[in-house]
Order: structure tokens, then C-alpha cells, then sequence
């Protein structure tokens, strides 16, 4: 016994002096390459053999010497971690190429840098709030530097952040945009078309996840995914072949090809755990558990969401799937596993209710640090423009340019608020749809009734959405309330129905006029907007729907509420 302990250990001392022995003779070996060689040996294993390319990319930041190579392997060497380590090492390598450029003048090589920061913390961290000051950062140092690809990289990255707040409409304007100023251009490097592809696959196929009947935004999705797959394969990327393969997945899932879906995903995850692309992983969780919940095999799919369970416990980070707890919920379920069916159910509506504030905060932040400021940007500089020109007929030419584009930008602005709030639902118009579906709802469970314990806690994440500003979101249906509740429609019309007195759509219509009130009554700039756009705040589709609702909840119109409210500061107060 004790002599095969004692050969056990010799043998292992020994592969341990053999692998540090190979270890040093690979970087000795290595070492006579020129920091131009390990840059292209590292770019060429790169997205096929992570740890190979990491053996080059260790040579790389020894081999550097001049500002600019020690800059640049330190960024790529942010990269590699960020993908296939860990988020320290990332962020050391970033700060430390950060602070070697604070006393030059480089913005393109800073502005790169802030970009990589903001990624490591949009993609490790899911912090988007402090990912978006540091893009905002690059973005601004891009344009003082001319940079052109580094500013289609960074917008690129802020079209991300509407995707990931479901503002899909304004995503796919700035993808659509991207995509025109790169496609079929030679001098735009793979590093930049990649994403945007992937970025225009994805938002179309969520887009018609929402709308099954329309049949081409499913073939505008496998139309960009299949532009990307071809360009990733001609460059053996296996990191983007893991996405588009897992995005096949998906629409083959969507379509209940359950069987084809399954085969897809295996590969996907198969290849992500090879090279170590950790950050795909949930995704392809979530809809293997999405198919073998669709398949009843619900063991399958609890094993499957529990591994996403673990990104919920922290409430501070937005997590891509914030629904997983409602599915595990729904997973038990079908084993007739009704106390941790309950459980979930419960977890499913704290984790809602402890990230409304999040999600709202970074729609703030995008609208007062981005929005706004390119506006005011462009009026800025036909300003200039303007101060130029001579008062001559030159002069009324330029001012009337001036003013189409301002218009111009308004209605773009404002059209962008349209579509963010008027998505599916005319508060006052499918009024009667709305009650015609609770209604159905209610047929369908006359018998069922809701318990105490149950109508508590839908009364409690009530407090919490009444609170909260979800109730202008226009797509703020009965099942999306029910979905985002973690309870069923039947539960939750049942409960308005009872304890508040009044319709589902009764509720929403008056939650919607009292903001409008409060906001009237205590901004100043808001009393200055149209009533189309504030009608558009409140979450209603149009003017006239918002004054009839108004009108009704108070007596008058909205315009001659808000002229007496104005003429009540003029005589006395000030807001």
C-alpha cells in the first residue's frame, strides 16, 4: 500500500518538472519571435484554441516595447480575459493601458480603451449604467480623433444597451444604420461587419418571437444569420460560430423543431465549454430548458434554469433572463411540485419588483447622457454654421436648412418615444378587446379561486408596479402584468376586480392620468409639451385616446388643465 502511494507521488513530481519543462522551453522557443509574428500567430488561434493563443499572447506582453505595442497587447490581452478569464485580469490589463495613455495625445488608442473597459463590464459584470459612461467616453474621444471604425464599434455598443432595456425598435434603427455604412465596404475589417451581423440576426428573430404571424422578420433573421455564418466560417471564428449556431437553436425552437433545436444547441454548448466562451452558456441554457419544458421533460429543464438561477441573486446586475425563476416555477409545476412551484413563484416577483429601478434608471441614462446630447450636438454646430453665413439671401437658405434639420431631428426624436410607447395598445381604442380577453380569462376559471396568501402577494407587487412608472410602458397588457407578476391573468383580473374596484384597463387608464397630473403639476417642462408627446410619456398611442381618458378622470381637457395650472404660477407661484 505504502510503496504505490510513494510511486504515485514520484510519478507526479515528475509530470509536473516534464509539463514546467515544456512550459519553459515553449516560451524559450518563442522568444526569438518578433512582437509582429506573435501578434499574427495570436490572432490565428485565437478563436480556434484559446489556450494556444494565450502561450503567444504571454510572449506578446514580454516582447512589447514601444508605447504602442505595450498598449495594444494589453488591450488584447483584456480581451482574451474578458472571453476566457477572469473579469480582475481584464480590468488590470485595460486600467494599466488606460493610465500609460493619460498623458498622451492618442485618442483613437484611449477611446479603444474606454470602449474595451465599458465591454468588460457590459459583458462580465452586466453592469450597463457604468458601461455606458465609459462608451460615452470612447464615443466622444473617437469623433475628436476622426475615427471612423471605432465610432460604428462604439454605437454598436450602445445599440446594445436599447436591446437590452427591449427597446428593440430603436436597436434595429441604429443596427440598420450600421449595417448600411458597412456592408460591402473592403476597408471595414471582419472585427467590425461580425457584430452587427449577429446584432441584426438577433434583434429580428426577438422581434418576431413577439410577432409569430410576421413571417419576414423570421427570414430577415436567417437572412443576416446566414451573411454572418458564412463570413465566420471563412474566418474559422468559433466563438461567432458558437453564437450563430446557438441562434439557429433558437429559431428551431421557436418553430417547435424540438429535436433539430437540441442538436443545435449540444454543438453550441459543446464548443463554447471547449474554447471557454463562459458568456454564451446562458443563453443556450435557457432554451434547452425552454425545449425540454415545451416536451414536458420538466427534470431536464429544472436542471437547466437552475444553472441560470444563479445569476438572479444579485439584484444590483441585470440578468438576460429575468424570467428563469417564473420558469423553474412553471418546471415544478408540472412535476405537481407545488411548494417550490410557489417558491419561485415568489422569488419570480421579488426579483421583478428589486429590478424595476435598475432597468428604468439605465432608459434615464440613455435618454439625458446620449439622446439628448447628439441633438444638441448637431443644433450646435448648424449654429456655427449659421454664424458664418452673411446676411444675405445665403443666409435665409442656411436658416431654412437649419431649420428642416431641427425639425427633422425633433421628429425623429419624438418618433423614437412613439414607437418605445406605442407598440401594440390604444389605452381607450382596445378598451373593449382588453375586457373581452379578461373576460374569456374568467370564463375559463369561474371555479378557481384565489387564496388569501395568493391575493397578498398580488396585491404587494401591486404596491410595487403602482410605485414603479412599468404602468407607461404601452405594452403593459393583462399577460404581460401577469407574466412580469409571476401569476396568471385569471389571479390578477380577479384581484383588481375585487380590491381595486374597477377593470384591468380601468386601473391602467387611471394609473396612467394621475402620473400625468403629478408631472403636470410639478414640471415646468412638461407643461410645455405638446399633448400628442405627453400623451405619449403617460403610455397612451395618441392624443386624442390620452384628452377623451383625461377628460373623463377629471372634467376638462388636458390643454385647458395645463393653461390653468399656468395661469395659477403666473399669479403667484412658482414651480
Amino acid at each position: 500500500m505504502f510503496k504505490s502511494v510513494f510511486f504515485i507521488l514520484i510519478y507526479a513530481l515528475c509530470s509536473l518538472q516534464i509539463h514546467a519543462q515544456e512550459d519553459q522551453f515553449k516560451t524559450d522557443s518563442l522568444a526569438k519571435f518578433s512582437f509582429e509574428i506573435l501578434t499574427e500567430k495570436y490572432n490565428f488561434y485565437k478563436n480556434t484554441t484559446p489556450n494556444t493563443a494565450k502561450v503567444y499572447l504571454n510572449n506578446m506582453l514580454l516582447k512589447a516595447t514601444t508605447l504602442e505595442q505595450r498598449v495594444s497587447s494589453l488591450l488584447i490581452a483584456c480581451r482574451h480575459e474578458t472571453f476566457y478569464g477572469a473579469t480582475e485580469k481584464a480590468l488590470t490589463h485595460v486600467d494599466t493601458a488606460i493610465s500609460l495613455l493619460q498623458t498622451q495625445q492618442n485618442n483613437s488608442l484611449l477611446g479603444k480603451a474606454y470602449e474595451r473597459k465599458g465591454f468588460v463590464f457590459y459583458y462580465k459584470e452586466k453592469n450597463y449604467e457604468v458601461a455606458l459612461d465609459f462608451y460615452l467616453k470612447a464615443l466622444q474621444l473617437a469623433k475628436d480623433a476622426d475615427n471612423k471604425l471605432l465610432l460604428i464599434t462604439v454605437e454598436h455598443k450602445i445599440a446594445a444597451l436599447y436591446f437590452m432595456i427591449d427597446n428593440k425598435e430603436v436597436a434595429l434603427q441604429k443596427y440598420r444604420a450600421l449595417y448600411h455604412e458597412t456592408y460591402n465596404k473592403s476597408n471595414i475589417p471582419y472585427e467590425v461587419k461580425i457584430p452587427i451581423l449577429k446584432s441584426l440576426s438577433n434583434v429580428y428573430f426577438k422581434k418576431y418571437s413577439v410577432h409569430p404571424a410576421e413571417k419576414k422578420l423570421l427570414d430577415s433573421s436567417l437572412f443576416f444569420g446566414e451573411k454572418g455564418l458564412k463570413l465566420a466560417l471563412a474566418e474559422k471564428n468559433k466563438k461567432d460560430i458558437t453564437y450563430l449556431t446557438t441562434l439557429l437553436g433558437i429559431a428551431s425552437y421557436t418553430d417547435k423543431s424540438y429535436d433539430e433545436a437540441l442538436s443545435y444547441l449540444a454543438k453550441a454548448e459543446n464548443t463554447a465549454i471547449k474554447i471557454g466562451l463562459q458568456g454564451r452558456l446562458p443563453s443556450i441554457y435557457h432554451y434547452k430548458g425552454m425545449v425540454f419544458l415545451a416536451t414536458q421533460t420538466s427534470d431536464s429543464a429544472i436542471y437547466y434554469f437552475q444553472k441560470n438561477a444563479e445569476h438572479l441573486k444579485d439584484t444590483t446586475k441585470l440578468f438576460a433572463f429575468p424570467n428563469t425563476y417564473a420558469l423553474l416555477s412553471e418546471g415544478y409545476e408540472q412535476q405537481n411540485d407545488l411548494e417550490n412551484a410557489l417558491h419561485y413563484a415568489q422569488l419570480a416577483i421579488d426579483y421583478t419588483t428589486k429590478t424595476y429601478t435598475k432597468r428604468a434608471a439605465l432608459q434615464y441614462t440613455l435618454d439625458t447622457k446620449y439622446d439628448i446630447p447628439k441633438l444638441k450636438e448637431r443644433s450646435e454646430l448648424l449654429r456655427k454654421e449659421l454664424q458664418k453665413a452673411s446676411y444675405t439671401k445665403g443666409v435665409w437658405i442656411v436658416l431654412t436648412i437649419f431649420l428642416a434639420v431641427i425639425l427633422m431631428c425633433s421628429f425623429i426624436f419624438f418618433r423614437r418615444r412613439e414607437r418605445l410607447h406605442q407598440k401594440k395598445i390604444d389605452t381607450i381604442t382596445v378598451a373593449t378587446e382588453t375586457e373581452n380577453v379578461i373576460n374569456t380569462a374568467t370564463k375559463q376559471t369561474v371555479t378557481t379561486q384565489v387564496s388569501e396568501a395568493q391575493t397578498n402577494t398580488i396585491l404587494k407587487a401591486l404596491e410595487h408596479f403602482e410605485n414603479s412608472t412599468l404602468f407607461v410602458n404601452p405594452d403593459c397588457t393583462l399577460s404581460f402584468l401577469a407574466q412580469e407578476l409571476a401569476t396568471n391573468t385569471s389571479y390578477l383580473s380577479k384581484t383588481i376586480n375585487t380590491h381595486k374596484k374597477q377593470s384591468y384597463t380601468e386601473y391602467l387608464v387611471n394609473l396612467r392620468i394621475s402620473y400625468a397630473i403629478k408631472r403636470l403639476k410639478n414640471e415646468k417642462r412638461f407643461r410645455a409639451y405638446s399633448v400628442a408627446s405627453i400623451a405619449h410619456e403617460c403610455g397612451f398611442k395618441s392624443a386624442k385616446s390620452f384628452s377623451r381618458a383625461f377628460k373623463k378622470h377629471t372634467g376638462i381637457y388636458p390643454s385647458n388643465y395645463i393653461k390653468n395650472i399656468k395661469s395659477e404660477f403666473s399669479h403667484g407661484r412658482n414651480p
